[in-house]
């Protein structure tokens, strides 16, 4: 190229101008992506959207479920080949939360794979092939600058409705690279993540092999620890990028044993908090691996941490990488003295800051002179590096003392039968609030034994007063402990009425996936996917196993639209509808 990109289409531009064929994306075991077909498809895309009377600025949303990763990395650069905004939904949303979205982003149009198109009575809705079916695919691209919106990234926070993250081609373009990414890679360089469409780190991984030659990205199209070992072993992938829950689905599931993954030679966990026990866990399935842990935002854009774990800094989240910029703040706005406790700020210098679409008011509260409000409680040790203390809405103030929630999550963790821990404040008349906690364990973990464990690390006032053993722990769309429900209802788990049985094959079907995936010894018709505790990974690995028993692909939506085991058997593709 004669100069140096300044839009995200300039970076699919040059790679595919270097090496064509060059495979960018693989999804799961069958479907692939090379940077030249990527080019001339979102071309094509882009000549359809244009035709179809898009506007540079109009935003237009994406519907892809991650089994079409492809295809929506087609449909994305598309829309910004078209100057157009693309808005990435991903499966993540649906029912009146999409509905809210929609109405909130107002996108002149949707652009979806395959499965049922979105209600979306103001907008029109057309498939990808639709667009670039009959399309030139020569090069095109709609005049815009490093100015332009580019994206709006809705956030599924754990409590409130998402919020609309606006970046500009700008903001997306200032980025550091790791020095690795200097450094020829004989062969090509395979990496692996089970991030979901439509968030911030989606959309990473989805540009990496554009910003960086010779690399992969291979895309889970669902989350299952054994496809994800046997897609390691397979491709002989290099790097998996992981959020914390998935790392720990992993390492209790056994998979890595029964395939060779011996290639991978990084970890790298983020987007929620990871014990210091997960890390010890991974690197015994790993041992040839180097384990890093990294501290991003969504609204502080590339803006970043990270290092390489270690066990005598268990606790760190790492020091700023490239230009990034870090400060504690206290209550009164100014920094902190090393060591001390405040709220983390971020922002990347040169970088344009990023906003909420729509939201003025939530704007101004967290983005202040081109730095994000991360809502984190952290410190800085005397070497720079971060440490995160807690979400400020998840710390515990018990008799006028603090508690970490983390802190005593960390604890319990260390137990060797403990898969996931939640640590919040329940109500109480004196001390205000007290500890709780919801953990899954083995079936031989008692309340008894993770309380002593954490009275022999922490101060008696930590202890967890209530401690509930759950099958699941209730998480978001994204993955996200919701705490908030936890603390609405705390011990609850289960189906609250009697049990039905299943009537015919499919029911019955359906009733033994969720069994074996939510780990319940029986179901029923009128069990509810969130009442036995279900979460979004769940979800996933529920639709994955339907749709392999029923040689049809089932929407993870569904699960979440049809949640009980007779409305997912009615909402398979080929089920008849039921009798009137």
């Amino acid at each position: 190229m004669s100069s140096s990109p300044s839009i995200v289409p300039d970076l699919l531009r040059h790679r595919a101008a270097e090496d064509p064929a060059w495979v960018a994306l693989r999804v799961g075991a069958s479907d692939e992506l090379a940077v030249g077909q990527w080019e001339q498809r979102s071309n094509a895309t882009a000549r359809g959207l244009v035709g179809r009377g898009v506007q540079a600025g109009d935003r237009i949303a994406l519907s892809f479920g991650e089994h079409r990763w492809a295809d929506y990395a087609v449909a994305y650069l598309g829309v910004l080949k078209a100057g157009a905004v693309a808005v990435p939904l991903g499966s993540r949303f649906a029912g009146r939360e999409l509905d809210r979205i929609l109405a909130h982003a107002e996108p002149v149009g949707l652009v979806i794979g395959d499965g049922p198109a979105p209600s979306a009575p103001q907008q029109w809705v057309l498939r990808l092939a639709e667009l670039e079916g009959g399309q030139p695919q020569e090069t095109f691209q709609v005049s815009i600058g490093p100015g332009g919106l580019a994206e709006v990234l809705y956030t599924s926070g754990t409590t409130g409705r998402p919020k609309g993250v606006a970046c500009t081609h700008g903001s997306i373009m200032g980025h550091d690279l790791p020095p690795e990414a200097a450094t020829p890679v004989g062969g090509g360089l395979s990496f692996l993540h089970g991030f979901p469409i439509g968030t911030q780190a989606g959309q990473e991984t989805l540009r990496v092999p554009l910003r960086i030659p010779l690399r992969t990205a291979i895309a889970l199209p669902a989350f299952e620890a054994e496809l994800l070992c046997a897609l390691v072993a397979r491709h002989r992938v290099a790097r998996l990028q992981l959020v914390p829950a998935m790392a720990q689905v992993l390492v209790t599931s056994g998979a890595a044993g029964r395939h060779d993954v011996s290639s991978v030679r990084r970890v790298i966990l983020s987007s929620a908090h990871a014990p210091p026990a997960l890390f010890v866990r991974l690197q015994e399935v790993f041992p040839s691996a180097t384990l890093w842990n990294a501290y991003a935002l969504t609204e502080a854009g590339s803006a970043r941490t990270l290092t390489q774990w270690d066990a005598g800094r268990p606790s760190s989240v790492g020091r700023p990488v490239g230009e990034t910029e870090l400060r504690i703040v206290g209550g009164d706005g100014g920094e902190v003295a090393t060591g001390a406790v405040g709220e983390v700020w971020l922002r990347r210098r040169g970088t344009p800051p990023r906003w909420y679409h729509r939201d003025e008011e939530a704007t101004a509260a967290v983005f202040v002179d081109g730095w994000a409000r991360s809502g984190d409680l952290g410190h800085l040790d005397g070497d720079g590096h971060l440490h995160l203390d807690d979400r400020m809405k998840d710390l515990i103030i018990s008799g006028g003392r603090n508690i970490s929630s983390v802190e005593v999550e960390d604890a319990i963790a260390e137990h060797p039968d403990v898969v996931e821990v939640a640590v919040f404040g329940v109500a109480h008349p004196v001390l205000g609030e007290d500890v709780a906690a919801a953990v899954v364990a083995g079936p031989a973990t008692t309340e008894r034994q993770l309380q002593e464990l954490v009275r022999a690390r922490l101060a008696e006032h930590k202890v967890p007063r209530r401690v509930v053993l759950l099958e699941r722990l209730p998480r978001n769309a994204s993955g996200k402990v919701l705490k908030g429900e936890l603390r609405e209802r705390f011990g609850a788990a289960g189906s609250a009425g009697p049990y039905v049985a299943p009537v015919g094959p499919l029911e019955a079907l359906v009733a033994q996936v969720y069994a074996e995936v939510l780990a319940v010894p029986r179901v029923g018709a009128d069990d509810d996917f969130f009442a036995l505790g279900g979460h979004s990974l769940a979800a996933a690995q529920i639709a994955a196993r339907l749709g392999d028993a029923v040689g049809a692909h089932v929407d993870v939506g569904a699960v979440f639209e049809a949640p009980t085991v007779r409305e997912l058997a009615r909402a398979i593709p080929g089920t008849p509808p039921p009798a009137p």
